[in-house]
């Protein structure tokens, strides 16, 4: 049973509540539903979807460090607080150098097809260059994903024990499997779909034993005995 008492500093689980759950599940959604319509490979054929795609997921990609953040609120003390901040620091540099692919890769380079195959110009060689440029920036971001999730879990299993080993195992594979999996389907599609369960089971657990502990509470405060009572003739 997680413990969601928060008298002892530093062994309080993280702070969320219900509506947190939108933030978390925001990302992994939408960039499953997004990846359905991902076309592989980029061709000439494929060019106008390709860009419009990557144009539309720009604000999308930063959303799974949102999800992370969100999970990691009101830790702030302890061991925990310090691994915390480096949670959030790598979902961050995350952030900044995935959008850098999807610009590149993404954006750019469906631009520079589009624009070969209207033009009947080469443009081969600045595409691969291009690509080339877009794989340094993701290895950087991919791994930085890597290390969010795996601190994002050593934080819950500290905090909340083994309850939370399913969901951080989950979030790991998945930010693995993001490594070359993008958001490509179907395999990419289930990675974001893994990213939101991962969150999920970190994060009900959390929420479910607090509901638990408000309910009792409640109802203990109006008990026999409890102080709470008023004297109806003060």
């Amino acid at each position: 049973m997680v413990d969601t008492r928060e008298s002892v500093p530093g062994t309080a689980p993280p702070l969320l509540q219900p509506w947190h759950l939108a933030l978390i599940v925001l990302g992994p959604i939408s960039l499953a539903i997004g990846g359905l319509f991902h076309p592989s490979p980029l061709s000439p054929e494929s060019a106008e979807q390709w860009r419009v795609l990557h144009l539309v997921a720009l604000p999308l990609f930063p959303l799974l460090a949102v999800m992370l953040w969100t999970l990691l609120i009101g830790v702030r003390d302890g061991i925990d607080g310090m691994v915390a901040v480096a949670a959030r620091v790598c979902a961050y540099v995350y952030a900044a150098f995935y959008t850098a692919l999807d610009v590149l890769a993404g954006i750019a380079n469906g631009a520079i097809v589009q624009y070969g195959a209207e033009s009947g110009l080469d443009v081969e060689g600045v595409k691969n260059m291009i690509f080339g440029q877009g794989n340094d920036v993701l290895a950087v971001g991919t791994w930085a994903m890597i290390a969010a999730c795996l601190l994002t879990g050593v934080v819950y299993v500290r905090r909340i024990g083994m309850w939370a080993l399913p969901g951080a195992l989950v979030l790991l594979v998945s930010a693995w499997s993001f490594r070359d999996a993008h958001i490509y389907p179907p395999r990419g599609v289930v990675t974001m779909l893994g990213f939101g369960v991962g969150a999920l089971l970190l994060a009900l657990p959390v929420l479910r034993e607090r509901r638990a502990v408000t309910r009792g509470d409640v109802s203990g405060s109006g008990s026999p005995g409890s102080g709470s009572s008023r004297d109806p003739r003060s």
